[in-house]
């Protein structure tokens, strides 16, 4: 589990393990997005 942290821009990561979530985390999203949808672009623009 990550610290909570966004993460976001540029910032480093705090620990490896933070770092294998957050990856974890954003294949999982778009796994759920692509999932059966031929127009997946569309829907993972739609998901923010």
């Amino acid at each position: 589990m990550h610290c909570g942290n966004s993460c976001e821009d540029n910032d480093k990561f705090c620990s490896q393990n933070c770092r294998d979530s957050h990856i974890i985390e954003i294949t999982v999203r778009i796994n759920e997005a692509t999932q059966n949808d031929k127009s997946h672009t569309k829907k993972i623009s739609e998901d923010n």
